[in-house]
């Protein structure tokens, strides 16, 4: 009799425990590392350039998201002013490039410069202390918030937003 609860389901038992939690208890290789910056690194530099297109602004946008979580998730403390005055100034350049339906590719002021700029170093300051399960985790969890508010998530390569080396990166 289970007495009003429910009956026990068994959980699925892992067949390599350890290597599950190598991985998810690693931090990421310097390769890994370039990689995940790869992405924000390019579109900064075309914010910067002021041909940015409203894909670059969201890859950016999505990136301090992260950082967010990041700070949030109490791994790396202490940056939340940096990343917030980044996301001010993306949300200026936003309103500057979009004021109807169409995107246009707007020149930044120096601070937006700065705060972005600063915002792209310090997530790589963050990417160094961070363990790849803690970023897997936080990943899910953005993705999750951003379903639940009626967004929308895709993933995208590098060469599907023009940033592949051989876009002229």
């Amino acid at each position: 009799m289970t007495h009003g609860r429910h009956p026990r389901r068994a959980r699925p038992i892992n067949a390599n425990a350890f290597g599950a939690a190598l991985r998810k208890a690693t931090r990421l290789t310097p390769q890994e590392r370039a990689e995940t910056m790869a992405a924000a690194r390019q579109c900064e530099k075309r914010l910067r350039e002021g041909v940015a297109s409203e894909e670059h602004h969201t890859v950016l946008y999505t990136v301090l998201q992260l950082a967010l979580g990041i700070e949030d998730a109490g791994i790396v403390r202490g940056l939340r002013g940096h990343f917030d005055a980044a996301l001010v100034a993306m949300a200026s350049i936003r309103a500057r490039a979009c004021p109807g339906t169409v995107w246009r590719p707007t020149a930044l002021h120096y601070y937006e410069l700065d705060a972005i700029r600063e915002a792209v170093d310090l997530h790589e300051y963050q990417l160094r202390q961070v363990s790849a399960g803690e970023l897997h985790a936080i990943t899910k969890k953005l993705m999750a918030r951003t379903l639940s508010t009626g967004g929308a998530v895709e993933r995208r390569s590098l060469a599907e937003l023009g940033l592949g080396m051989g876009a002229g990166a």
